[in-house]
């Protein structure tokens, strides 16, 4: 305290707190024996100019290992606002036990001009000695809480360990009687029901409708205050952490292990069983590490967000770009491979256009700098994860239409990454690529009709091809064995055989690989009325 504040009123507060609630409803506890001590220290102060202000600031039933108490956050408070010039403490511990939080108040006393006193212990925060004193005592306090945190861990999982309750939240289904655990036999038919309904609905998000169509609620917990807790609609949440809660199966959970409990179980091994294979099955896959390069940046005609999508069929992954929309009947499913390499490929067109990309900068002619950069953009698309990063370096948007794709580039973007200072009057607009490519439904998925040409160069549909290798093979088998053939194997040889007399162009199509892109050999199949005549065929199929 400066000789300067000594001339003056030295405004005092006085800070207690007790860790536990135990004996604070006696009418003198020892918050009050704390304050009564600190009151008298400051009378004898008095000569100093010390006074006490009229404020109380006390944490009854908080613990020193953390700064989250009302009396001192009012008390910090004070201090900041110029209110307080000295804190007095019956000991230091009273004040934090955390050496990392000693230092954040003591930051905030010396940001104020203020200072505490331990009327029970000398201490002068003034001098360096004394706060090497406060940080070894503040060092053994911590490492007493630490010993005496680990002692009640470990009582409890040897408790645990026991089959004893250890105590929480209450589960569903039982009372607290003696700290034992007792059935409560209205609420444990609804956890009963709760097991069974998950095997019949095996997904979390239906088990949750059909409670909340039931009316059935969470259980209610009273708290002191008197506030009720919980009586509410079951979530997924809760559920799951219900559905996984080995209480119901008799047993305590410490860590990873279980142990027999001294309750009684409410469900049987086989019910607990059914329900953990269900939870395991619905567990969310990890990730794989395959990016879709537009997710977040394409939309469909209808302005609805495709969003990343994939299946796994024979151990092979496939991607798509679906509509985000609950109605899925009018959602689109595009092949992730079609649209990636359709924008891969028009922004390729682009960028290797010198004179196309200068105009759509607003610039007459690419200099020598900027075309090496551009060179490097066009290198880059060829390498993995390319498209991915250059996207992303244009702000690259697509709409995808019924008969068009459009790319949409940020211009100052594309400008920033060539190195180029682009006119003013260009500057804040956009570059848009259009291309053509119609939309062609194929089973539960759309097709680009450009991008499935360019995919049969690359190879026919062998589905489509084997398909016609099977109707000859089978006009053969006809031919030759009709009377040794039983009725139900000639009634699958002749929906092949049929095949055997499409019209020759057809099957040159299909050899290679320039079918509509909607003819699979699914609805080759199911065309049931396949006309003789080859010029009906070729309206059916759509070669017309």
């Amino acid at each position: 305290m400066s000789a300067s504040r000594s001339a003056q009123q030295v405004r005092c507060a006085i800070y207690t707190r007790k860790s536990t609630e135990d004996g604070l409803e006696q009418e003198f506890n020892s918050l009050d024996a704390q304050y009564e001590a600190c009151a008298a220290y400051a009378l004898s102060q008095q000569h100093e100019g010390w006074e006490l202000v009229g404020q109380r600031y006390d944490d009854p039933g908080f613990s020193g290992g953390n700064l989250q108490r009302p009396g001192l956050k009012q008390l910090l408070a004070d201090i900041e606002a110029g209110k307080i010039d000295i804190v007095l403490l019956y000991k230091i511990d009273r004040l934090t036990r955390s050496l990392s939080d000693f230092t954040r108040i003591v930051e905030v006393f010396e940001g104020a001009g203020a200072s505490f006193v331990s009327i029970t212990q000398s201490f002068n925060t003034t001098t360096s000695m004394g706060r090497l004193t406060l940080n070894m005592l503040l060092s053994f306090g911590q490492f007493e809480r630490e010993i005496a945190t680990e002692r009640i861990r470990d009582k409890i999982a040897a408790s645990r360990k026991r089959g004893m309750w250890t105590g929480g939240p209450v589960p569903l289904g039982y009372d607290l009687k003696d700290r034992k655990l007792v059935i409560k036999e209205e609420e444990a038919a609804l956890v009963r029901m709760i097991f069974e309904l998950h095997q019949q609905w095996e997904t979390l998000t239906a088990l949750q409708a059909d409670l909340l169509d039931r009316g059935f609620r969470t259980k209610p917990r009273p708290c002191k205050d008197g506030r009720i807790m919980g009586d509410v609609p079951f979530r997924s949440g809760g559920l799951r952490h219900l559905l996984s809660n080995p209480i119901y199966l008799g047993r305590v959970r410490q860590g990873d292990k279980t142990y027999p409990g001294q309750h009684e179980a409410i469900i049987d091994q086989q019910a607990w069983e059914a329900s953990q294979r269900l939870l395991e099955k619905a567990k969310p896959r990890p990730r794989t590490g395959h990016i879709s390069p537009l997710a977040g940046r394409i939309c469909d005609g209808e302005g609805r967000n495709l969003i990343s999508a994939h299946t796994i069929k024979q151990g092979k992954r496939y991607r798509y770009y679906t509509s985000k929309t609950r109605n899925s009947a009018g959602a689109w499913r595009l092949p992730a491979g079609d649209v990636e390499r359709l924008v891969r490929q028009e922004l390729d067109r682009f960028l290797r256009d010198h004179e196309r990309l200068a105009g759509a900068l607003g610039i007459p002619c690419l200099g020598e700098e900027t075309e090496q950069k551009r060179g490097r953009l066009v290198e880059q698309m060829s390498k993995a994860k390319g498209l991915d990063h250059l996207v992303s370096q244009l702000d690259v948007q697509i709409e995808v239409q019924e008969a068009s794709v459009t790319l949409t580039l940020n211009r100052n973007a594309l400008g920033a990454v060539l190195g180029i200072e682009l006119p003013p009057e260009t500057s804040d607009q956009s570059i848009e690529l259009e291309v053509a490519a119609a939309l062609r439904k194929r089973g539960h998925e759309l097709r680009f009709v450009e991008q499935a040409r360019q995919d049969a160069s690359r190879g026919r549909d062998r589905s489509l091809a084997s398909l016609l290798q099977k109707g000859w093979q089978a006009w053969d088998k006809l031919k030759r064995e009709a009377d040794q053939v039983d009725p139900s194997e000639r009634s699958e040889l002749t929906r092949y055989a049929r095949l055997r007399f499409l019209a020759p162009d057809i099957v040159s199509a299909v050899l290679e690989g320039r079918q509509p892109v909607e003819l699979t050999a699914r609805k080759l199949m199911r065309t049931s009325n396949l006309p003789i005549s080859w010029s009906e065929q070729r309206k059916v199929l759509g070669f017309s």
